[in-house]
């Protein structure tokens, strides 16, 4: 059985997702990442947090 794991961005535990810099993302909302059109509000939303997480993936090194 997989490690279920937090995702960083909703919150939720699962055991599908990716890694980014340390910080796991779920496979939902990867794909709202991937799919969502640059022109709404919640785009500019996942952007902000995958340049939070770079931040802290500079910080650390």
């Amino acid at each position: 059985m997989s490690e279920e794991l937090k995702c960083c961005i909703c919150n939720n535990e699962t055991s599908i997702g990716i890694v980014l810099l340390n910080q796991y993302i779920c496979r939902s909302c990867e794909k709202e990442l991937i799919y969502t059109p640059m022109n709404q509000l919640k785009y500019e939303a996942y952007k902000r947090k995958i340049r939070d997480i770079w931040k802290q993936s500079v910080q650390i090194v």
